[in-house]
């Protein structure tokens, strides 16, 4: 095997840095999330080069997650391209593994994936549209090398194709077995140039999500739920993170969180807040990941993480008394 990419399989950012690997490779498409991917690496094999972006890592994940790395590279050249938070030791252990690492918290992983393989890229404008759409779906288009990217095209035009492919994803995450491999051939559809609104049904799961989301609005501000510091919600949504900034907007709070049981006995959460919110979610989340002996974490305004059913009560007392001190 040539090339794998491994990449985060829940939104738009992991997606784009996906099919720009795939494009310059022909790699291999592996796709997965947090609290998984060891799992999914443990599961690939040899190969020449293997490219893993978009999936941070904690202290409970991180030895693992390193052990694997080695394996790999007993094989091929390892490049890491992410922007969670990453500590100088972690980043040290990944250098002194033979990881080629390219970490930055000021970008999204696709446009950090588009500035380091640019000369490989840049003869298809596709693939720079590709990774417009990771920074504007993960809120990170106003960063100076998205920025920059972005200016290239009408920024309507560019929103648009942003949210076909980020909606498209949402419902396909609410497909059971085989939304990981709808999910790889949307990979491998943008990888050949396509772009979201060409991709066939990505409109109609675009307009799917849409009229869900019309009602989820209304939903969440019913059935949702306030703590001190922030608002809540279960809910069997697959976008979580879209559920999570409805509860923002229908309880006037600058935190949110929407969880659903997406394994039997686990819940998947994803935490929003706003731009003004001097709270770290990332890292407040990390910390009671760590605590519950959990998976989790993510940047500043918007984070996630993988607890046990029977954990939720006290995640949502720890994360209230976490956004009680000063930030």
């Amino acid at each position: 095997m040539a090339a794998v990419a491994i990449s985060h399989r829940k939104d738009a950012d992991g997606i784009s840095s996906a099919a720009l690997v795939r494009y310059m490779t022909g790699a291999k498409v592996f796709l997965t999330d947090y609290g998984d991917m060891v799992e999914t690496l443990s599961a690939v094999g040899p190969a020449s080069e293997y490219y893993i972006s978009d999936l941070g890592s904690n202290q409970n994940t991180f030895q693992a997650f390193v052990e694997q790395l080695r394996r790999l590279s007993g094989y091929g050249k390892i490049h890491y391209i992410d922007h969670h938070p990453l500590s100088s030791s972690f980043a040290s252990i990944l250098r002194d593994a033979g990881v080629d690492v390219t970490h930055s918290v000021n970008e999204c992983a696709s446009v950090l994936v588009y500035e380091k393989y640019e000369q490989k890229l840049r003869d298809s404008p596709q693939m720079k549209i590709v990774a417009c759409c990771g920074a504007i779906t993960d809120y990170m288009d106003a960063r100076p090398l998205a920025k920059k990217l972005i200016a290239s095209f009408d920024r309507q035009f560019l929103m648009y194709e942003a949210t076909v492919l980020s909606f498209a994803i949402s419902i396909i995450g609410r497909s059971s077995a085989d939304s990981n491999a709808k999910l790889i051939q949307l990979v491998e559809e943008l990888a050949k140039g396509e772009l979201p609104h060409e991709i066939d049904g990505a409109s109609e799961y675009a307009q799917t999500h849409a009229e869900r989301s019309a009602k989820l609005i209304q939903l969440a501000r019913k059935n949702g739920k306030k703590m001190k510091n922030f608002a809540y919600f279960l809910t069997k949504e697959s976008a979580t993170g879209n559920v999570a900034n409805f509860l923002i907007g229908a309880f006037d709070v600058p935190v949110a969180a929407a969880f659903r049981e997406e394994e039997l006995g686990y819940y998947e959460i994803s935490l929003r807040s706003v731009d003004e919110s001097k709270h770290d979610l990332g890292k407040i989340v990390g910390k009671i990941a760590v605590e519950l002996d959990a998976s989790g974490g993510g940047h500043q305004h918007a984070s996630g993480a993988r607890i046990k059913r029977e954990q939720l009560n006290k995640f949502l007392d720890m994360l209230d008394g976490e956004l009680s001190e000063p930030a």
